[in-house]
């Protein structure tokens, strides 16, 4: 059946938001008195939910603990996360062009949904989105289908009209359990051997190799 629909991931998938969740993460550790951690092992960690981050980072495990580390987070980045939070060049051109297509778009991400609003509205491409679906829309984050299901349901499509083009292994699996068709990015931290290793999909470079793999304008 033909795609209708690109849904993609937010972070290091449309948009660089690194710096502001180092900033965020060692805020809350401070506030918690834990150490801080450095930029690159924060930045292996983005695409888990924040309980799942305090986990991996601090051994952590206990759901009060995490519940604060959430909380201290959201404090943080309600000052800085936006500010800290930048496109991707190729995003620009991309978006419109798969748009002019006739294609839908969503996003779906265990970031908020009103923190990625804000983000689009910024730099005007909010417009080009049909859903948008964030992490306080579902009660279970990435992997579980849930977030991406409700996007396809938005969107009122069947999940074989669906692409999901994400940065990591956790949105790649998230597909999979969706029974929903991939593209993994080299945006992010995983390797395109990681990719291939555990899924056969498509691996693109970055977003602008887009119109070619779907043979856009060819």
């Amino acid at each position: 059946m033909p795609k209708k629909a690109l849904i993609f991931d937010f972070d290091l998938t449309l948009a660089d938001s690194s710096q502001g969740i180092f900033q965020c993460i060692n805020f809350a550790m401070n506030k918690m008195g834990y150490r801080e951690f450095d930029y690159s092992t924060i930045k292996k960690l983005i695409g888990y939910s924040l309980p799942e981050t305090f986990k991996l980072l601090t051994g952590n495990n206990n759901f009060e603990e995490a519940e604060k580390f959430k909380v201290f987070f959201t404090e943080h980045a309600d000052r800085v996360m936006n500010d800290n939070t930048f496109l991707f060049i190729e995003v620009y051109n991309i978006i419109p062009e798969l748009k002019k297509e006739g294609l839908l778009l969503g996003i779906v991400s265990t970031k908020y949904r009103y923190r990625i609003v804000g983000v689009l509205e910024r730099e005007n491409l909010l417009k080009y989105f049909d859903c948008i679906v964030g992490g306080e829309d579902v009660k279970q984050h990435k992997p579980s289908a849930e977030g991406l299901l409700l996007a396809v349901q938005q969107l009122n499509l069947n999940i074989d009209e669906v692409i999901y083009i994400g940065d990591t292994l956790i949105d790649a699996e998230t597909a999979k359990a969706a029974n929903i068709d991939f593209i993994g990015v080299l945006s992010g931290e995983t390797s395109e051997s990681d990719f291939k290793e555990h899924y056969l999909n498509p691996v693109i470079q970055n977003l602008s190799y887009l119109s070619q793999l779907l043979q856009i304008n060819s």
